[in-house]
């Protein structure tokens, strides 16, 4: 997959902390044992299957610590594998590897976890043209990360941040007082638009009623809040032949959103994607040790 140059950035960013974080240059159990001449080589394993993110971010972790160690990757990013496979080989100081080790670890089985949970959302709604879209709902400091780990599991990013597009929801409009002889939806949309002309507008209904009412101001996106999928199949009935991208959000999880992606809608937002993901397990195991 492509890194961007703020996606390195961040990544940078993110390993130096997580390696201060860790102290990896005191680890007073590891210098106290082991000769700071000695080598060894290491083998990360799969303790279950999934589909992997980030190891591309796993060797940097190492080449910045330490560039002298060598790292051979045996998966490609997005690709499956199985429990008990070898992901990545290390070789080299036996110091640097295990003063990286759960700084890496951890920052891998968290990107896994979320493009493997992204795979099975996939793989529930095949055959059907609908987009698995991730949300804000990130970890503070981790959002360019979690966002690559969803297009490495085959979903798509919905918007970074608060400047990239108008989003205007429900709390917009409760906090609003529209002008005279104007609906709130007309207000809202046609104020944003005059002062951000070159954003992409999306706004969000919870009813057919304000559906209804949105489509004639032809926004771009629409988001169908906590609809059910009799109520979506309806809006995209509504919504046929306009051009405007649908997108079902709210109460949707593995065990239903087949049923939402039957619905012809656009794209599903999940936020389960990225802010509730148990990690995936993995162990870096020393084969043998030297001098």
């Amino acid at each position: 997959m492509k890194i961007t140059m703020k996606l390195d950035e961040e990544v940078d960013r993110i390993i130096k902390q997580a390696l201060d974080e860790d102290h990896a240059s005191s680890d007073i159990t590891s210098s106290s044992l082991i000769s700071q001449k000695a080598t060894c080589r290491a083998t990360l394993f799969a303790k279950q299957d999934g589909v992997i993110a980030g190891l591309s971010f796993f060797k940097k972790i190492y080449q910045t610590f330490d560039p002298l160690i060598k790292i051979s990757l045996h998966i490609e990013e997005g690709e499956t594998f199985k429990n008990g496979d070898a992901l990545a080989t290390l070789e080299g100081s036996t110091l640097s590897i295990l003063a990286c080790e759960r700084a890496s670890i951890n920052l891998l089985q968290h990107q896994t976890s979320i493009a493997t949970t992204v795979s099975k959302y996939i793989e529930a709604t095949r055959g059907y043209p609908c987009d698995i879209l991730d949300t804000r709902k990130t970890l503070p400091g981790l959002r360019n990360i979690q966002k690559y780990a969803v297009k490495a599991g085959g979903g798509k990013n919905h918007r970074f941040d608060l400047n990239e597009c108008i989003f205007i929801k429900e709390n917009h409009l409760a906090a609003i007082t529209p002008q005279k002889n104007k609906s709130i939806f007309e207000d809202a949309i046609q104020t944003a638009r005059s002062k951000h002309p070159g954003k992409k507008l999306i706004i969000e209904v919870t009813s057919l009623n304000m559906l209804k009412e949105v489509l004639k101001l032809k926004p771009d996106h629409i988001l169908l809040d906590n609809m059910n999928p009799d109520q979506i199949k309806s809006a995209v009935n509504m919504a046929s032949s306009r051009g405007i991208y649908l997108e079902a959000s709210g109460g949707i999880n593995l065990s239903n959103v087949a049923e939402y992606a039957k619905t012809g809608v656009d794209g599903i937002s999940v936020g389960r994607l990225t802010h509730s993901i148990d990690a995936i397990d993995m162990s870096l195991l020393i084969q043998h040790e030297k001098e």
